[in-house]
């Protein structure tokens, strides 16, 4: 089972801000990813940010929680060198662990941190 060690976490406002200022964003209805690429380390780093608009501190955590689960079991996938803040939108306390899966990695896809799926073929 993939861990997901405090190395690898993006914690700290100025971890943040490094990130946001040179990044690509990437977002649907549920989430908003802000993705950078870094050649140096060669180790990924992900952070969550949840604001107070989502609710009580506990709903706030669960879906915390959920995000961060997400991504440990996806993280062996990811690109190496890769920085990512995961943003949830308002919708997304209301959506399934399902439904948050499926948009967390479909933007995943679309940032570039995930390979593509599909026949890749032209019919």
């Amino acid at each position: 089972m993939p861990r997901f060690p405090k190395e690898e976490r993006l914690r700290s406002s100025k971890d943040f801000k490094a990130v946001f200022q040179q990044c690509r964003k990437v977002d649907d209805a549920r989430l908003a990813f802000y993705v950078q690429f870094k050649a140096t380390p060669p180790r990924r780093l992900f952070g969550v940010s949840v604001g107070r608009a989502h609710g009580k501190a506990h709903d706030r955590n669960k879906l915390k929680r959920r995000l961060r689960e997400i991504y440990r079991v996806e993280q062996a996938s990811f690109r190496e060198g890769s920085r990512v803040i995961v943003i949830p939108k308002r919708t997304a306390a209301r959506c399934s662990f399902g439904e948050l899966r499926d948009s967390f990695l479909a933007l995943a896809r679309r940032a570039g941190l995930l390979p593509r799926t599909g026949s890749g073929g032209v019919s």
